[in-house]
């Protein structure tokens, strides 16, 4: 290994991979530290393991669902050995394939396993060995949040993570949470047979989305069997032989419940104890998140961040684009590269999904934004009544009266494919009357998006043709 590496890179993810081929492609020697596997969070413990489960409950749960349509299929008990083991297979070719291979193949990135922490802000120790570094990149992700519980601690509580490497499904689970993971996670386990309550803290679930998308949401929810509880306060957690019992108040009255297991699902904690940040000098906000300006670059200048451990939004691919922010910076000074997430999409990967990018309604005219918003009900759009799936919808905002979109949400299958469109829409500044005079497929759900649009180009008098 070199004597100084140009970079030094803390973790291996999503992320740290992104910024490290960047910098590897510059010509300059980059080292990752790792403590466990090459991959990250979303690799071996997030995205890949929790969506092959979701993917094969969608799938076992469309044998029952097409006996509505006449295909009389029979789908017998999930076997969670075999699921579990494809899951484990999906996660080793992931990360042979897209982690493994590119070190092989990449002469100027090193790799060093071990628990790295800064001893000043120009050395990394890992075990007994020192690690001087010119320039330094912190892409350690999170880890699921553990809120304080009187009683959690002996109830073999289940995490994002660990709720992935059971060796079956449970009876019963409470999953403590109204957020993305506790709704993909608890929906996945109850279409393989598990009866899930889900006990959210606020008076409804994702209340990142529009009421009108997530109240149907919850109806699908209750319709498969899901129990929710809102305006939850829970007071205490309590271990028993056969399972877990959870003593709360549910819109201020006293409610006790009990199931086979518990699980976490509040959210993300950064995942810097113990790395030194404080010996590097670097500041972070009041929830342990690193503090970075729009260029990544933390309060100490040769040190920047990026992914899960510096916030919101928590979502991997946005992760990747802030580490390459950061590396144009780091290796160009003058570059002075920003990241929006204005422009980042997201999604939830339930059944249908949620997706978004841009600017809600409120979130405009709190900017000062004047705005309008056309929402259509997926029943409106023909592809929906071609698949039998009528719940969902899209809706889309634009400034008015230039007709510039800026947000889009949509509740629909396959809608983490469709929003692809509104965010280069949002993001080079298209027009309602630009989605709305682009021809689209017949029939398709992405035509609910035209739909919308043309709806809007109405209201505001803009051109359709």
């Amino acid at each position: 290994m070199p004597d100084t590496y140009g970079v030094v890179i803390l973790g291996s993810g999503t992320t740290a991979f992104a910024a490290a081929r960047q910098v590897a492609a510059n010509g300059i020697k980059v080292l990752m530290i790792e403590q466990s596997h090459l991959g990250g969070t979303c690799v071996n413990w997030g995205c890949v393991p929790s969506k092959t489960l979701i993917d094969k409950a969608e799938l076992y749960f469309a044998a029952r669902r097409g006996s509505d349509w006449g295909l009389n299929l029979q789908a017998g008990e999930p076997d969670a050995k075999i699921l579990m083991q494809l899951k484990k297979q999906a996660v080793e070719t992931v990360r042979k394939d897209h982690y493994h291979h590119e070190l092989e193949n990449n002469p100027n990135i090193d790799v060093k396993h071990g628990h790295g922490r800064f001893i000043s802000r120009r050395e990394i120790q890992v075990g007994a060995e020192i690690i001087p570094f010119e320039k330094a990149l912190i892409a350690v992700g999170g880890t699921p949040r553990i809120i304080p519980l009187p009683g959690l601690d002996q109830s073999r509580y289940l995490t994002s993570y660990s709720a992935l490497h059971l060796n079956d499904f449970p009876e019963s689970i409470l999953m403590i949470g109204g957020g993305v993971i506790a709704l993909e996670m608890g929906q996945m386990f109850a279409r393989f047979g598990t009866q899930v309550i889900i006990l959210e803290r606020n008076d409804r679930l994702l209340g990142e989305f529009d009421l009108r998308l997530t109240a149907q949401f919850a109806e699908i929810l209750r319709r498969e069997g899901i129990q929710i509880m809102t305006e939850v306060e829970i007071e205490r957690v309590e271990a028993r032989p056969e399972g877990v019992c959870l003593y709360s108040t549910v819109k201020g009255a006293p409610v006790g419940l009990c199931a086979e297991r518990l699980m976490l699902a509040v959210g993300t904690s950064p995942a810097t104890d113990g790395i030194g940040l404080d010996k590097a000098g670097i500041t972070v906000d009041a929830a342990g998140f690193i503090e970075t300006d729009s260029g990544m670059q933390t309060n100490t200048v040769n040190i920047w961040a990026a992914g899960d451990c510096t916030g919101p939004p928590l979502i991997a691919p946005a992760g990747a684009r802030e580490a390459l922010v950061a590396v144009e910076n780091m290796l160009n000074p003058d570059a002075r590269r920003t990241i929006d997430h204005t422009f980042s999409p997201m999604a939830v990967f339930v059944d249908p999904e949620f997706a978004t990018v841009g600017l809600t309604t409120d979130q405009a005219r709190l900017k000062g934004i004047d705005v309008e918003e056309a929402y259509i009900d997926l029943e409106q759009v023909p592809k929906a009544h071609v698949m039998g799936r009528l719940e969902g919808g899209v809706l889309l905002c634009c400034e008015k009266p230039s007709g510039r979109i800026i947000g889009c949400q949509i509740l629909a299958p396959r809608a983490a494919d469709i929003i692809h469109e509104v965010t280069l829409a949002v993001r080079f500044g298209l027009t309602v009357s630009d989605l709305t005079t682009t021809v689209h497929v017949y029939p398709s759900l992405s035509d609910g998006v035209r739909m919308a649009a043309r709806e809007l180009c109405q209201r505001l008098n803009l051109p359709i043709v």
